[in-house]
């Protein structure tokens, strides 16, 4: 790609590098670093015409949450509160998730390839994909927002009096 000044990148963030759910913070984490790592690789490339995405996937109809999902045989009694709603959501959710794969592989190789619906797009640093995706992306930069604008008064005050 380097030589030829010309690429794509993308690597497979999810909904979950977006929104730590309690019970999955491993997975979570991974998301996170994806998104990150793919940020920077990002901005190294950009000038050899390299380009680099995170696909962030929300919920799928596919097998990953029945049949492969392993629970952890000890459990401690005092997170239960917090971790049961979160595994009983998975469980509940396994094929029955909103979006179709199917739709996704069409439109990712449409970004990926910046042909059909995506020929005159640019492609984003990070590609929710499913509306649960985008919803949870919104969610997260709003409530950011928020922190940000209700501590920068005091944040702020951390610079040296030169």
């Amino acid at each position: 790609m380097r030589a030829q000044r010309s690429g794509v990148i993308a690597n497979l963030g999810s909904i979950g590098g977006w929104r730590a759910l309690p019970l999955i913070g491993w997975y979570t984490a991974t998301k996170f670093a994806v998104a990150g790592i793919t940020t920077s690789l990002r901005a190294e490339v950009a000038p050899l015409g390299i380009d680099v995405t995170c696909v962030d996937l929300g919920s799928f109809r596919t097998s990953l949450l029945y049949g492969n999902m392993a629970v952890a045989e000890r459990k401690i009694a005092d997170l239960a509160p917090c971790v049961e709603p979160t595994r009983q959501f998975l469980a509940a959710r396994g094929g029955k998730q909103p979006s179709d794969p199917r739709k996704a592989a069409q439109l990712l190789v449409e970004a990926l390839t910046k042909t059909g619906r995506c020929a005159d797009r640019a492609l984003p640093a990070r590609l929710a994909l499913g509306k649960d995706s985008i919803g949870a992306a919104r969610a997260v930069m709003e409530t950011a927002e928020q922190e940000l604008a209700a501590w920068a008064d005091l944040a702020s005050t951390t610079d040296f009096d030169e």
